[in-house]
């Protein structure tokens, strides 16, 4: 059996539609957060325009879910699965629910130096690469092709693959979505390897998930 999801989707002008066949990430996320069986949420407390601002992110680059749930889970474990698809987390935040995907950022919402951060608080942790380190990613996803597990290799640019770490992507059914999640899941291994860590005080309220500051 081929099953097609309905559900309805959101528009800033016009509100909701009525359930239509759709392959979206965000409003997967918006029905696992409204229904009766999910999280129970009115919409006042689900970030719909961030939602629908990621759906168009989402639907240029051609990044959809397709899965099915065979399994209980919590609300946050579901939304977990579905946002990772999108290369995106949820997290609460005054009471509502939010997604944020990874991206690229040029413009810091807030700086923090000797003024703001508290004394004695800064630390820098350096993430030493070894032997054992992985340079590649084998990512597995359902191919939509062969309705089957295939799995895609993600190696970067002058690098080599002996030592491949193994993923498994929920929901993906693209080899060009499975191949761009593990290079970026690749390019976060061989370049995030500084963690900053500091105290400050009411300017930590400025930043929020996944926006970009300044540390001078």
């Amino acid at each position: 059996m081929i099953v097609t999801r309905k559900l309805q989707t959101w528009h800033p002008v016009v509100g909701w539609s009525v359930a239509s066949a759709t392959r979206s990430i965000a409003w997967a996320i918006a029905d696992i957060c409204r229904a009766t069986y999910g999280g129970q949420l009115p919409d006042n407390r689900i970030d719909l325009q961030g939602l629908y601002d990621l759906d168009q992110v989402w639907s240029a680059r051609g990044d959809y879910l397709d899965c099915v749930f065979d399994s209980q889970s919590t609300v946050m474990e579901a939304l977990s699965l579905v946002t990772r698809s999108g290369r995106a987390v949820p997290y609460m935040q005054g009471g509502i629910l939010h997604a944020v995907r990874d991206s690229a950022a040029s413009i810091p919402v807030a700086m923090f130096s000797q003024r703001n951060i508290v004394k004695g608080s800064f630390s820098i942790e350096y993430l030493m690469s070894s032997e054992d380190t992985a340079d590649a990613v084998d990512v597995t996803y359902f191919d939509s092709q062969i309705w089957g597990e295939r799995t895609v290799r993600a190696t970067l640019p002058s690098g080599t693959s002996t030592k491949p770490a193994a993923v498994k992507l929920f929901g993906v059914t693209s080899r060009q979505q499975a191949w761009n999640e593990g290079m970026y899941i690749a390019a976060c291994n061989r370049y995030r390897r500084r963690i900053l860590s500091f105290t400050t005080e009411m300017e930590g309220f400025i930043p929020t998930i996944g926006d970009l500051i300044a540390v001078q």
